[in-house]
């Protein structure tokens, strides 16, 4: 009942996309880079998305016990010979009822949202391969025992957003938010600008991340007045295992300069962060987001 009325709260003062977390599952994951779940496939694209259109494939599921929401998993460069073997295995097990395990980046951002989602709540089978969703495993690292986590790189011929459009975009999102003591509404308008390529300057050295994974805080620069910050101390996530990872991970400090293609997600530490400190009094603040690296090169 308490989560309803919250619902209702924020759909009578604004027509932006709601969604209700489980506080434990926020506290679980918000320093994470990654998920590992028991997914069920009901749709994915026949042929993964040609490089110059992202090189996407996109997989909709359900991830009951860990997730609990509709959801859609990517896997990045699907076209590659690497790749092969983990898009037929998607194929063999589409509609077939079977979980298999996957592990990828936990994305949540409001890219295709449902007017109302709550955790947890019963997941039907999706009816195609985008179902509105404000959650994602995207990339996917791993799916049945296949590594995928070399398919986290630059995607060739893809004319990803600009670093002007696509963090202008960011750093003007709001958020509102609400919270009792078991869980999160968040409500937020429809956002754009996925894949953006961008040049950062590291504020610091990397931090380790629960499962692995790291995190650092960087200024993105203007690609046409590198002396221009568009956005400051955003934090930028890399994936275990993964190039950028590795790359980041070789003695990068302060000062450091990179060439990156990355995603946008919700900032779940900061948003915990602000609603320790906010109580049960609703707010709206700006969106705080992060960056999933997924393709990274020293500056020239």
């Amino acid at each position: 009942m308490k989560t309803t009325i919250l619902i209702l709260l924020f759909a009578g003062r604004t027509t932006a996309e709601t969604l209700v977390l489980k506080r434990a599952w926020v506290e679980m994951f918000k320093d994470r880079a990654t998920i590992d779940a028991s997914f069920t496939i009901d749709h994915a694209h026949k042929h993964p998305n040609a490089p110059a259109a992202d090189g996407d494939m996109h997989v909709a599921g359900r991830a009951s016990k860990e997730v609990g929401l509709p959801m859609v998993a990517e896997m990045m460069n699907a076209a590659g010979a690497m790749e092969k073997a983990a898009v037929d295995l998607i194929h063999k097990n589409e509609g077939n009822q079977k979980a298999s395990p996957i592990t990828g980046v936990w994305r949540l951002w409001f890219e295709h949202p449902a007017a109302s989602q709550v955790q947890f709540d019963t997941v039907p089978p999706a009816t195609n391969t985008n179902p509105d969703h404000s959650f994602e495993i995207h990339p996917i690292t791993k799916y049945a025992g296949q590594d995928l986590s070399g398919s986290l790189d630059f995607v060739p011929n893809f004319p990803a957003h600009d670093a002007h459009s696509s963090f202008t975009s960011y750093e003007s999102m709001s958020i509102s938010l609400q919270a009792t003591a078991t869980a999160i509404t968040m409500n937020a308008k429809k956002s754009g600008f996925n894949y953006a390529v961008f040049r950062m300057k590291l504020r610091a050295a990397p931090t380790k991340l629960g499962d692995g994974g790291l995190a650092v805080l960087a200024d993105v620069l203007d690609s046409q007045d590198a002396e221009t910050v568009i956005a400051s101390k955003v934090r930028m996530i890399f994936v275990p295992g993964t190039g950028p990872w590795t790359l980041i991970g070789k003695d990068a400090g302060e000062g450091l300069e990179f060439d990156a293609l990355g995603i946008p997600r919700v900032n779940l530490n900061a948003i915990s962060t602000f609603l320790k400190a906010a109580g049960s009094a609703a707010a709206t603040r700006k969106m705080p987001y992060e960056m999933i690296v997924v393709g990274l090169k020293p500056a020239k």
